[in-house]
């Protein structure tokens, strides 16, 4: 899908995972055409062929586990702040974005 209406957003967005589906109401509007999950991992296991990037926009203490699980299957990532809560977190993302 791509949104003609707005040409700052072409992206192809394959999926959106969100635990919350009233927060995700709108998302979900905007992007219909895209599958919906509830768990990223399961996300990754069914959709990882489909998806070139990911954005990571979850509550701090999940940022480093979808960001990681997503690096490890070759991803381009952005994550939100924090990326990490500790320096072990950090390194270990580090090493997986060589």
């Amino acid at each position: 899908m791509i949104n003609q209406e707005n040409p700052k957003w072409n992206e192809n967005i394959v999926a959106l995972c969100d635990v919350d589906d009233d927060r995700a109401a709108e998302a979900y509007q905007a992007m219909p055409d895209a599958r919906r999950f509830k768990d990223f991992r399961r996300m990754f296991d069914q959709m990882h062929r489909e998806i070139d990037a990911v954005m990571v926009c979850t509550p701090d203490h999940t940022h480093f586990p979808a960001a990681m699980a997503a690096m490890e299957l070759g991803k381009h990532v952005i994550v939100e702040k924090p990326l990490a809560h500790n320096i072990w977190q950090l390194r270990t993302l580090e090493k997986a974005a060589k």
